[in-house]
């Protein structure tokens, strides 16, 4: 089985690479869901975005799980404590390791909470 490196860091405040991904972005023209995901992605670095691009079955730390969700490490423990997301323990540890599927699978869910909260509150006139 061949590793990949978890991370590969592009800097978009090289010139260099801003120029790169602005050149690789023109030539995509297709409309193929790939090309479309490569092109934002893409252009986003250009305008000097940072991007993340991981595997759905890389393992996370908590706080690297946190700084996903946008919570605090703590929050994350918690989650974790009570069952809501799933974890493994490293052998001989107590160190955890959380799956990205299983972080992305919570942020999606934590926002259709809030997007039905805040229908409730649109249809209740509230703002």
């Amino acid at each position: 089985m061949t590793m990949r490196a978890l991370v590969t860091t592009l800097d978009p405040v090289d010139p260099a690479v801003r120029s790169d991904a602005k050149s690789l972005a023109e030539r995509l023209h297709g409309d193929t869901p790939v090309e479309s995901a490569v092109r934002s992605m893409l252009d986003d670095v250009a305008h000097g975005a940072r991007i993340v691009v991981l595997r759905t079955d890389d393992e996370l730390t908590p706080s690297q799980a946190a700084e996903l969700m946008g919570v605090t490490r703590q929050f994350v423990d918690r989650l974790c404590a009570d069952g809501v997301l799933a974890y493994r323990r490293l052998p001989g540890s107590r160190h955890r390791r959380i799956r990205v599927q299983d972080v992305i699978n919570e942020i999606a869910e934590r926002d259709q909470i809030r997007r039905g909260a805040a229908a409730i509150r649109e249809a209740l006139g509230n703002p």
